[in-house]
């Protein structure tokens, strides 16, 4: 296949990477609801382009401050995952699994934290044995990288690493609730150019 700009991607290529993102997240939204026992509801997956300028507000409030887990994909793509929690959301997972009564991200320590990176390489995990199964494509994880921070500081990573020559970014998006509204998130897949065309290559040769 010829090495194409994302900017030139067709309905059919955004239905396909639809799928693959709504396959994929429903694989790790199936874990998380093992890991809290709780049911969890979620979006049919977005896939978006946006200008760098715009990305500030992808997860709403630019400045509203959250939990994000960053995670790198490496093997066969090159890519991102970024899982972001809302503070009550972050709060509640841990409060669940560690069975605590925190109510501010500034008590959670180092073993709180890496509750939450757990929670991040669990759904990271799922999420990619699911895209392998789907794709073929070998992908392998980082360490997730944790922060708390205004949800536009969080986006400003991947935006630097991932901005494509236009200072524009695809990445496949999933918004996910708990059925009870305790828990809220957000889950992003980011590709690179190179990437999004093997991506489109490997569902080609598999759907």
């Amino acid at each position: 296949m010829k090495n194409r700009s994302y900017q030139e991607i067709t309905d059919e290529e955004m239905d396909m990477l639809r799928e693959a993102g709504n396959i994929a997240s429903g694989n790790a939204m199936t874990s998380l609801s093992t890991l809290i026992d709780s049911t969890l509801d979620m979006s049919v997956a977005k896939v978006r382009i946006e200008k760098i300028q715009g990305l500030s507000e992808v997860l709403g409030d630019a400045e509203e401050v959250i939990a994000g887990m960053l995670i790198n994909v490496f093997g066969d793509l090159n890519a991102m995952l970024l899982l972001a929690f809302e503070t009550k959301s972050a709060l509640a997972i841990v409060n669940r699994m560690l069975g605590k009564e925190l109510v501010d991200l500034n008590e959670l320590g180092e073993f709180e934290c890496s509750a939450l990176c757990e929670t991040g390489n669990i759904l990271a995990g799922s999420y990619l044995s699911a895209l392998n199964t789907f794709t073929g494509l070998k992908l392998d994880v980082s360490t997730p990288q944790m922060a708390i921070d205004m949800a536009g500081a969080i986006l400003s990573y991947p935006a630097i690493e991932f901005v494509y020559n236009d200072n524009s970014m695809l990445f496949i998006e999933t918004v996910f609730e708990d059925v009870n509204g305790f828990l809220n998130g957000t889950y992003i897949l980011i590709l690179d150019n190179a990437s999004y065309n093997r991506v489109i290559e490997s569902l080609g040769a598999y759907i």
